[in-house]
């Protein structure tokens, strides 16, 4: 049908949490909801652990792929401080491919492949083809297209790596976090527990002279952590994600922007998939919101939701993370890890 141009209530760049949950809300209540994920399926760098603390069902066909009930810290001379957590790790495409799905069942039509080339007021045009939308939710990570249509900076950004690796023994139930500038500068290095005898081993860093890889290669040869085992490297992937923390405006007239592509990632341990997922609920009640009293400027409480909930945690986390950023050897870590990391009492006083 040449010359026909589809009409949405609603147009998502992203398939990620942020995006797939903003549909399935939207799309739930009877609107009609198009998703453009520039990908041909999900896929994601980040380590997968999600906190009990968000209220959510698990999708069916999302993989857990372990409990975890502690974080055990190291300081660069290997003491360590153990810390209660309360969470979970998933295997991060399946649990954003099982939120896609939602996204579907409600009704959203998600098309893979497409990624966003332009914006222009309500008109959006995509690999692929052009559309209309009312409101243009930008929910397409860190190296957002809809930011940087909007004119908007690039986000300061750690970058990542992380192998699957088998035939190491994790400890159980237990995320162990390696704070060592030789091998994390700027970050720190991460073991998540995926099965007795497997594990995702992976590293931010947000400065230094080699490349995430050449670190994480680095520790697992030379980490006591892995004990000298024939350890056998079954995956791999990289990405970034913003350590600047929330951008100052998230609502540009009927664009909005959530997750990732907002900075919405703790700029200290950089995790966003909470985050994520709540910032899709609360722009999908509020755009809701709006197309049911056809006022777009109810958008701007999206906004003052967003800053509510995380402007203060944020605000706190940005200044740690300058502090971190400045421990650019492992005797100042050492000194000043326990003021600047989430596990520690002394994180939260000051």
């Amino acid at each position: 049908m040449s010359g026909h141009i589809a009409e949405y209530d609603v147009i998502i760049a992203g398939a990620g949490p942020a995006g797939s949950v903003t549909a399935a809300a939207v799309a739930g209540a009877g609107y009609r909801v198009l998703v453009l994920e520039k990908n041909a399926t999900c896929r994601s760098p980040c380590a997968g652990y999600i906190s009990n603390t968000i209220n959510m069902e698990l999708p069916d066909d999302c993989v857990v792929q372990s409990k975890i009930t502690g974080m055990r810290t190291y300081f660069p001379d290997l003491a360590f401080h153990d810390f209660e957590l309360n969470g979970f790790v998933v295997d991060r495409p399946s649990f954003d491919m099982a939120l896609a799905k939602k996204a579907e069942k409600s009704g959203a039509r998600i098309k893979w492949d497409s990624p966003l080339m332009d914006i222009n007021s309500c008109e959006v045009r995509f690999q692929g083809g052009n559309t209309h939308g009312k409101i243009i939710v930008g929910a397409d990570g860190v190296f957002s297209k809809t930011a940087s249509l909007l004119g908007l900076e690039r986000q300061k950004i750690a970058v990542c790596a992380q192998y699957h690796l088998k035939g190491v023994k994790p400890m159980r139930n237990t995320a162990e976090i390696f704070f060592n500038v030789d091998y994390a500068p700027g970050g720190y290095v991460w073991i998540y527990p995926t099965g007795e005898e497997s594990a995702k081993a992976g590293v931010g860093v947000t400065i230094g002279s080699k490349t995430p890889r050449e670190y994480l290669d680095s520790f697992i040869r030379e980490s006591h952590a892995f004990g000298g085992l024939d350890v056998k490297k079954t995956g791999y992937i990289t990405g970034a994600l913003p350590t600047g923390g929330l951008r100052e405006k998230l609502v540009f007239n009927n664009v909005l922007l959530a997750g990732d592509s907002a900075g919405m990632a703790d700029p200290v341990t950089g995790a966003g998939i909470n985050n994520a997922v709540l910032a899709g609920e609360m722009a999908g009640k509020t755009i809701i919101e709006a197309l049911e009293s056809d006022d777009m400027a109810a958008l701007s409480q999206y906004e003052n939701r967003i800053k509510r909930l995380l402007g203060r945690p944020f605000a706190r986390a940005l200044e740690k993370r300058k502090r971190l950023d400045a421990c650019v050897n492992n005797e100042l870590l050492q000194e000043h890890l326990p003021e600047l990391w989430v596990a520690f009492k002394q994180y939260w006083k000051n």
